[in-house]
């Protein structure tokens, strides 16, 4: 049974009509759907003139990183993020792989931000073009063939077991997307002969290749429930309220274990005369909160960041919206955006690609303190 409690000065209802001179601050269990509490502060708790140790929001321009494969066929994406469930890498190849990849590690989600171009895989070829996810099953064999020189993949990886999906409850089966839009591939072989193929295999994080004297993707035929398959955002379709501001969690696409997988989407602002159009400020004290632009801005920010930045919010520490981000969010009509967000459980771990692009004063834009307000 959930007991609530309402002292001193509140809202009737959180998340909308936030008490004159106050500011809302979410402190909740279980990300978004566990207990929670609203409370209503007299100033913003991004409020902060100094910050010292690891918990600061961070922030970087990926398209800052050179992974190995955007100048090698043979190289590799770069990795970023990582904990014992979750790995977060880049890649932005240009040419085909010069080998074919099996990952002994875990699944991939890849997230075309730019590109078009062919995934071959055991099971046959997947198109990709932006703004696709395309998810590659542990131990797949596959190669990634663009069509032009431009390729920026954000790929995610589940460490601990199978890309699933989150259930739906009273939303039923069309929302936020119908299981019959996605795409899993046709067999066609490659029967080719003669020469040598790599194929290299990453368990452990090492590598170890494989050479034979056919083609691997030699598969006439499959049957089962275990496939890539992939799926456009433009093909989502996340549920709206008019009166209240939903929380992420109504945007999941993917649940591994671990961490979950959000898109963020165009989506028309609340009309309400009570209702808050930005996100509360929030802890969010069970998860590590990263969140890619792949275009657009989300509507708690006041600029836009740039296409390809990616932020890291840790758990525990304080985030929400820009101290513009209010008479902003008025001035509009609707986010037109579009951003893939991971919620990771145990704590990320930075690699020195992430470190080299980082932004050093992102923590900084939160408090109006030391931003600046326009009058």
């Amino acid at each position: 049974m959930i007991i609530r409690h309402a002292k001193g000065v509140t809202s009737k209802q959180g998340r909308t009509g936030w008490p004159e001179g106050t500011f809302e601050d979410e402190h909740g269990r279980d990300g978004f759907a566990g207990e929670a509490s609203m409370l209503y502060r007299a100033h913003p708790p991004t409020r902060w003139t100094r910050i010292d140790g690891n918990l600061k929001p961070r922030a970087i321009d990926s398209t800052a990183v050179e992974p190995t494969d955007r100048t090698d066929p043979g190289g590799v994406p770069s990795r970023l993020l990582y904990n014992e469930d979750v790995h977060l890498y880049v890649s932005r190849r240009r040419a085909p792989m010069s080998y074919y990849m099996r990952n002994a590690d875990g699944d991939e989600i890849h997230f075309v931000h730019e590109g078009v171009g062919t995934i071959e895989t055991d099971y046959g070829p997947l198109t990709y073009e932006t703004g696709d996810y395309v998810v590659l099953p542990k131990g797949t064999n596959y190669r990634v063939v663009p069509d032009s020189p431009d390729n920026f993949f954000l790929i995610i990886e589940s460490r601990k077991g199978p890309t699933g999906f989150p259930e739906r409850g009273m939303l039923g089966q069309h929302v936020p997307f119908d299981f019959a839009l996605l795409q899993c591939p046709d067999p066609q072989p490659i029967l080719d002969e003669g020469s040598e193929y790599e194929v290299r295999i990453k368990r452990a994080d090492e590598w170890t290749s494989v050479y034979y004297d056919f083609c691997p993707l030699d598969a006439v035929g499959w049957t089962g429930n275990l496939c890539p398959y992939k799926l456009n955002v433009r093909d989502l379709r996340a549920p709206y309220s008019e009166r209240t501001h939903l929380p992420p969690s109504t945007y999941a696409t993917f649940q591994c274990p671990g961490f979950w997988v959000v898109t963020f989407q165009p989506k028309p602002f609340e009309t309400a005369p009570d209702a808050e159009r930005v996100p509360a400020y929030h802890r969010n004290v069970d998860y590590d909160e990263v969140v890619f632009t792949h275009s657009g801005r989300l509507m708690s920010r006041a600029e836009d960041q740039g296409a390809a930045t990616m932020t890291l919010h840790p758990a525990g520490i304080h985030h929400g919206p820009n101290p513009r981000a209010f008479e902003g969010a008025k001035k509009a009509d609707r986010m037109d955006a579009f951003l893939v967000n991971v919620d990771a459980e145990k704590p990320l771990k930075w690699t020195e690609a992430f470190a080299d692009a980082e932004d050093p004063n992102y923590w900084a834009t939160f408090s109006d303190q030391l931003v600046p307000i326009a009058p």
